[in-house]
């Protein structure tokens, strides 16, 4: 007979695989029921950017969470490599974003400057030291904002480290198991209904990406979070044309093995996955345009993933008044591999104490909602 869980997590994503560890680390028994495969969604199919500055627009919660999370990541991928031995490819890279005309290099400026106010790391290249640090990038880009504390992992084998470290803290990842119903005791969520049949928890926390809405009946309030579809095209050119990640209208992530990761759209077309020629075309053009010697390099995949977008773009973290037991951790939009260190300590956090911490206030479930999606970026 299989122990009794004391927490259940919905989804078996980045998200809900970082909350099972940090639970695990902790002496918490958590159980991961993913419908599909482990990290078979938008966790797969993102780019692994651990993008907190480049893009930035203002200093608000979100950005203070993002930079919460991405410094907790050297220390939580030692942790992993120590238990687990698999290599998540953490590279310190940091990010250009170039500027091809005055209005965009205008931009990029106003950022910067916020930025080092802030006390971020942030710089301004003009023409020459761009060129010097990237070579690669189009000789018509008019500087570019340099922030080197942006880096990147390898997005899948994170959320497989997470799942392995996890199941030896003692923890159980079942995948294939789709829950189909949320079970309660008056207004209690006690656990849920899957093909293995009732499972019963201290707590239950609802990580069920692009799919939480369908949880909105059982959880008793609103759960406006979208499918976001995005396209992603990989190119391989060797030796690579950059060494570090370029981030403009699109971005362009170069791997050691000669594979460019390019993306992405944005689209709220509901549960579609289909790849779009017309889409893959405009990445493509966008990204040679970026960077010229793309123009010679194979294309060898490209796919579509949805990621789940709340109607405010904002994660929706924390326990769902009105049902005890139940917690949500979903809605991180663009931002899921990113954001996993910090939803994964948190959430647990809450979950252990019955306590919300002070940081995840902004992004409660019970926080007021615009009507439909988020406007496309």
């Amino acid at each position: 007979m299989r122990t009794r869980p004391d927490v259940i997590i919905v989804g078996g994503g980045i998200i809900g695989c970082a909350i099972a560890y940090f639970l695990a680390r902790s002496g918490v028994r958590p159980l991961v029921l993913e419908r599909g495969e482990v990290g078979g969604e938008a966790s797969a199919g993102a780019a692994g950017m651990l993008t907190a500055q480049t893009h930035a627009e203002a200093q608000d919660p979100l950005l203070e969470l993002k930079l919460a999370s991405r410094d907790l990541y050297p220390s939580l991928v030692a942790e992993l490599q120590e238990r687990t031995d698999i290599d998540v490819e953490y590279r310190p890279i940091g990010h250009l974003a170039p500027a091809l005309t005055a209005g965009e290099a205008a931009e990029v400026r106003r950022r910067i400057a916020w930025q080092q106010a802030r006390g971020l790391a942030a710089r301004w290249l003009d023409t020459g030291e761009c060129r010097a640090l990237e070579p690669g990038l189009t000789p018509a880009a008019q500087g570019a904002g340099w922030f080197p504390d942006d880096h990147h992992v390898n997005n899948t084998a994170m959320t497989q480290a997470l799942a392995a470290a996890t199941r030896r803290l003692g923890g159980e990842v079942r995948a294939g198991c789709p829950v189909s119903d949320l079970v309660r005791e008056a207004d209690r969520v006690t656990g849920v209904v899957s093909p293995d049949g009732p499972s019963t928890a201290g707590a239950v926390v609802l990580c069920a990406g692009a799919w939480t809405q369908a949880f909105e009946g059982a959880a008793g309030t609103p759960l406006p979070i979208f499918p976001a579809k995005g396209h992603i095209a990989v190119a391989r050119l060797q030796p690579p044309a950059l060494r570090r990640v370029a981030y403009g209208d699109v971005y362009v992530v170069p791997r050691a093995s000669g594979e460019h990761i390019i993306g992405s759209t944005v689209e709220f077309v509901g549960f579609d996955k289909q790849v779009s020629v017309e889409a893959i075309e405009g990445l493509l053009a966008r990204a040679t345009t970026l960077v010229p010697a793309l123009r010679d390099a194979e294309l060898t995949a490209s796919w579509a993933c949805l990621r789940p977008a709340a109607a405010d773009g904002l994660p929706v973290l924390g326990a769902v008044p009105g049902r005890p037991g139940l917690v949500v951790a979903s809605g991180h939009y663009r931002n899921g591999i990113l954001l996993s260190p910090i939803t994964g300590k948190l959430i647990a956090e809450l979950v252990m104490t019955g306590k919300t911490p002070t940081r995840l206030g902004p992004f409660r479930p019970d926080r007021p909602f615009p009507p439909g999606p988020p406007a496309a970026e």
